[in-house]
């Protein structure tokens, strides 16, 4: 269709056309009499051919109209036609769809039928293109325009806000006076918060000032907007005293301050203040009740959690998306993995991704990957093909380049094992960032490679990176897997004293390995007395690990009870004590621990490898006989065993392996087979696993710790994990 010769201002018509299917649902939504801008009139990016829009109103179809006589004698009368709240009524339906190229073709007709010198046109014009992200033409609209007044000023500021140029919405701001207009309750409201996102403070309580004076402070929007400024600031006690003096509060003041207190971690003050709302009669909705939720997980509370969740029910809300993904991270906080599968299983049709990844993340996070692997096909475990898929679909639309599908792309290989990918990932990158190189080296340091990771770090360093203490914590782990207690300590020290990094949890853990891998078990001890913070289970862990590569019972035991003391339900404690009593001759005592097991009914997480094929997950159990190809899997295992038994190999039937037969058939040894009957000849095979490997199944495989990378004989880790 190359034009239209008339077109019926008032009478409903249909066309058929060519549009993209954003275009076609545009049209389905709009449900407006006719009027079309064709492609061979107005020039128009991509699909955009045909726009129909606006409601019945005055001066209905006057695009159209403005099209076949906007010129000319006919000119005049189509200004006169044209209704500007029905314009801006158009801009605001284009701004809120992003529809660009539509606003900017009745910016056109505006400026042809001399409108564009009416503020309010004006006004939404700005607001248009702000809220399409063409901040550019927003500015030359406001810059144009004879009169600025308080709505076009604060499009502006609300414009460069939404587009992350917070310095320019302030200069915007302090030009309000010398423009002659004066910042209304909008504006600081904007302001305001602005000043959370940049934790601005100290401008904060100068706007606070200012509001005052004003006599704002009444209006729920500023107060509210106040509030949450304060508690983005991380000033809590402002923000409490300003909540205590509201005059006024709704649902938005209740939820602001509940959510800064659970943000800071006063998760019973939040809850306090939840139960105080309700009783002052205001309801909350799903944001309070989500917020309300993990706030409850937090203070691992599992009584007053189930009655929060009776009250969710009651209100109708459990099976919605944020209130149901919420209850399945609060079981999951309090390790109720039952209670979490059982909420997922109720949303039903509801559930999407947010709900999966929150299930998949509890189970995962509580030690059950395995399940993970049952509900969700695999989601959460790494999957070398789909990785390569994934990279291939990103170099075919240009963003292999990218700083941050590049570090995406890294940590993606690095869990697959492939270090030689991320590495390729990281060279193609056009401006490496700090998590870039964070990728990077972790993925030597998890990959047996200490050398290069502490190379990049140095690398790094050169040129000019601040490294983070996520940086610091990928550089440790790589010496206490490789033996250089030196280089660690050496690097301890420079995060501290020069880069100005404090330490927390995992750094003092990685250090506590480091001594302890290396035989140095008293230094280790005197690490962990001797730290700043309060030593947790996370801390005590590697201790009691290096005493069981160490054979040092007496620190064992004096760990163990450390452990058993914050987590008295961690059955890795009682297992290693067992096999330690049972190694230095002390059956009883051994015998006493796997009693209080079955005393607590603590279950030892049993041992689960993988391996991918043909872009399928396989997992295998201990003596797993469940699999189609058992019978070629026991044959090859029995075969390898044929051969290796003549060298110098002799079974590790320690801790509670005791039988030869049952060491033999591990889980991963299954899995190993699996892959040596499945994949072609040279392909390496990938073996994961949820436990840490044991010596005689020291394979390429990744156990929960790290990577084992096995060519001509040698590891990877050089037998030393």
């Amino acid at each position: 269709m190359a034009s239209i010769s008339k077109i019926c201002l008032y009478k409903p018509f249909s066309l058929s056309f060519s549009g993209s299917v954003k275009d076609q649902t545009l049209l389905q939504r709009c449900n407006f009499p006719a009027t079309c801008i064709l492609r061979e009139q107005v020039p128009l990016k991509n699909e955009c051919r045909v726009f129909a829009q606006m409601p019945e109103r005055t001066g209905t179809g006057v695009s159209a109209y403005l099209r076949e006589t906007g010129t000319g004698e006919n000119g005049d009368y189509a200004r006169n036609d044209l209704d500007i709240s029905h314009l801006i009524s158009v801009l605001k339906f284009c701004g809120g769809e992003g529809c660009l190229e539509f606003g900017r073709t009745y910016h056109g007709l505006i400026a042809k039928t001399g409108l564009d010198g009416d503020e309010f046109v004006n006004t939404s014009l700005i607001d248009m293109y702000a809220k399409c992200g063409d901040i550019d033409s927003a500015l030359m609209v406001f810059n144009q325009m004879p009169r600025l007044d308080v709505a076009s000023c604060n499009c502006l500021i609300s414009g460069y806000a939404n587009c992350g140029l917070f310095e320019e919405a302030f200069r915007v701001f302090m030009n309000y006076e010398s423009w002659g207009n004066r910042p209304n309750s909008y504006t600081y409201s904007s302001m305001l918060a602005i000043c959370g996102i940049l934790s601005a403070i100290e401008e904060g309580k100068q706007l606070h000032a200012q509001v005052v004076k004003m006599q704002y402070l009444s209006e729920t929007a500023v107060s509210n907007a106040l509030l949450t400024m304060y508690c983005k600031c991380e000033a809590m006690a402002d923000a409490e005293s300003l909540f205590e003096r509201l005059p006024q509060r709704n649902i938005v003041s209740w939820t602001a301050i509940i959510n800064g207190l659970y943000q800071h971690e006063g998760f019973e003050k939040a809850m306090r203040l939840f139960c105080l709302m309700r009783e002052s009669g205001i309801e909350p909705n799903e944001y309070t009740f989500t917020i309300a939720l993990a706030s409850c997980g937090n203070m691992k509370n599992i009584d007053y959690c189930r009655l929060l969740h009776a009250l969710v029910i009651k209100k109708g809300m459990a099976l919605g998306e944020f209130v149901g993904t919420a209850l399945i991270d609060m079981y999951s906080e309090l390790r109720e993995t039952d209670d979490a599968e059982k909420q997922f299983k109720e949303m039903g049709n509801l559930t999407s991704k947010v709900s999966r990844n929150a299930l998949i993340k509890g189970l995962v996070q509580n030690g059950k990957a395995n399940e993970a692997l049952d509900a969700f096909t695999c989601a959460s475990l790494p999957s070398f093909m789909s990785c390569q898929q994934i990279h291939a679909q990103v170099v075919k639309a240009n963003f292999d380049k990218n700083t941050q599908v590049g570090s995406s792309l890294i940590e993606a290989y690095t869990r697959c094992g492939s270090v030689e990918d991320a590495e390729k990932v990281f060279s193609r990158i056009s401006a490496p960032d700090v998590v870039s190189w964070n990728s990077v080296i972790k993925a030597y340091s998890q990959n047996g490679n200490p050398r290069r990771a502490i190379s990049l770090f140095r690398r790094m360093i050169m040129k000019g990176f601040r490294p983070t203490g996520s940086t610091f914590l990928a550089v440790l782990s790589a010496c206490s897997h490789s033996g250089k207690t030196q280089d660690g300590l050496e690097i301890f020290q420079s995060m501290i004293n020069e880069f100005g990094v404090s330490p927390e949890e995992a750094h003092y853990s990685c250090m506590v390995d480091l001594l302890g891998r290396s035989g140095q078990i008293e230094k280790a001890l005197d690490f962990i007395n001797n730290t700043p913070i309060k030593p947790t289970a996370s801390i005590w862990r590697p201790l009691l690990a290096a005493c069981r590569c160490h054979n040092n019972l007496r620190i064992a035991e004096f760990a163990a009870k450390h452990i058993l003391a914050i987590d008295p339900n961690d059955a890795t404690v009682y297992v290693t004590l067992s096999n330690m009593y049972t190694e230095a001759g002390l059956l009883e005592n051994a015998e006493n621990q796997r009693e209080l097991m079955k005393l607590k009914e603590i279950t030892k997480e049993p041992g689960c490898s993988w391996i991918e094929v043909n872009n399928k997950i396989h997992k295998f159990f201990s003596r797993d006989r469940t699999h189609p190809e058992s019978e070629k899997i026991y044959d090859k295992l029995k075969q390898i065993m044929m051969l290796i038994k003549g060298t110098a190999y002799s079974t590790n039937a320690d801790s509670l392996q005791v039988k030869e037969d049952f060491c033999l058939y591990h889980s991963e040894k299954l899995a190993v087979c699996f892959g040596l009957i499945s994949l072609a000849a040279g392909k390496p095979v990938r073996i994961f696993k949820n436990l840490r490997v044991c010596t005689d199944c020291h394979m390429f495989m990744n156990d929960n710790y790290r990577f084992h990378h096995f060519n001509e004989g040698g590891c990877s880790c050089g037998d030393y994990w």
